[in-house]
């Protein structure tokens, strides 16, 4: 393509292939309304009473349906009933030279998406089945997000714990943690969105771990650490196809680093860890140690403050390691309880 085609360029309308049954017992309505829409580039099908619409839908995918309220041997509302059981569903534009509140309040329920008053206008009329079909088609990806996030937020998590059952909780339970250390740290609500979203998935990559060496009661051999510690990456891959969500992914692959250089995959130091991705490490350790394991008890919290001192510039960032190991001298537990208004922590960017 030249510079010029690609300047002159005009994207397709959104109907142009669209799919269109129109359902009316009139013949020069049927016609008529062909017409239309085939000039607006629609592949337009028509049918002539109740059952031939039904058959009609049965036998092939419709982007959208018009049908007349009132038809010879039954009503719009078989059309857009038949329309409703569709997967995907069609939305139905319903064609009436007599509107009425009762007529409007039935078509809610039945499926309905528009109403379009006869005489019918050429123009109206199109653009009235591209906003139907432009709004199934946004309640249609909502829905496909809605169940990629249940199947996220719940089944995932779980298939990890079922592969590991050592660490059962440990992904809602570091959620918690690095929300309460976000909000002290003034992250804004939609980074923190996307950080509990990477705690609730950061162990994914396990999934590519034997359950032998995930589940191991001694010390693990050089080869099965390797192995081990080729989750983090396996979890970015993984989560590949997570729309929109770049930063979960690189938070799941930097859960494992440290502030010295000496972690891993990638062997990140200070700041070229995001401090979410450092808040993410510091609560994944911390729930590590707080917790019993099949292979040890769950720390005395002393213990666990005293370990955080000493890792501020090692492990940790130095002001969230000391953040914390403040907070959890002085609050104790609680210090990752409370729902507390997001401030400062000095030194964190």
């Amino acid at each position: 393509m030249t510079l010029v085609e690609s300047v002159l360029r005009v994207d397709p309308p959104l109907s142009a292939g669209r799919r269109a049954l129109i359902v009316d017992d009139d013949a020069l309505t049927l016609e008529t309304l062909q017409s239309i829409l085939a000039g607006a580039g629609f592949d337009a099908v028509c049918a002539d009473d109740v059952q031939a619409g039904r058959d009609r839908l049965r036998s092939q995918p419709f982007d959208v349906v018009l049908t007349d309220l009132y038809l010879a041997g039954g009503s719009g509302y078989e059309i857009a009933a038949a329309a409703r059981a569709l997967q995907p569903r069609a939305p139905v534009v319903m064609l009436t030279g007599r509107p009425s509140f009762g007529a409007a309040a039935e078509a809610l329920r039945s499926n309905v998406r528009e109403i379009v008053v006869k005489p019918i206008d050429a123009q109206i009329l199109v653009a009235t089945c591209e906003r139907a079909i432009r709004t199934a088609e946004m309640e249609r990806r909502t829905r496909e997000l809605e169940t990629q996030n249940r199947v996220l937020t719940s089944v995932l998590p779980r298939l990890i714990e079922a592969k590991d059952p050592t660490t059962s909780g440990h992904s809602e339970r570091v959620v918690q943690y690095v929300d309460r250390l976000a909000q002290r740290c003034g992250i804004e609500e939609s980074d923190r969105e996307m950080l509990r979203l990477a705690a609730l998935l950061h162990d994914i990559g396990k999934i590519a771990v034997p359950q032998s060496i995930l589940c191991k009661d001694g010390p693990l051999a050089a080869e099965e650490r390797a192995v081990i510690m080729c989750h983090p990456q396996v979890g970015h891959d993984v989560l590949a196809g997570l729309e929109g969500c770049d930063p979960v992914r690189r938070w799941v692959l930097q859960h494992h680093e440290r502030w010295d250089g000496r972690g891993y995959p990638n062997g990140l130091a200070g700041e070229e860890v995001d401090l979410p991705g450092r808040i993410l490490i510091l609560a994944e350790v911390y729930d590590a140690l707080a917790e019993a394991r099949s292979y040890k008890p769950a720390w005395p919290l002393l213990d666990i403050v005293e370990f955080f001192r000493n890792q501020a510039g090692k492990h940790f960032d130095p002001c969230l390691a000391m953040l914390v190991a403040d907070g959890l001298e002085r609050e104790g537990r609680a210090f990752f309880d409370a729902d507390l208004d997001a401030f400062d922590a000095p030194g964190l960017n």
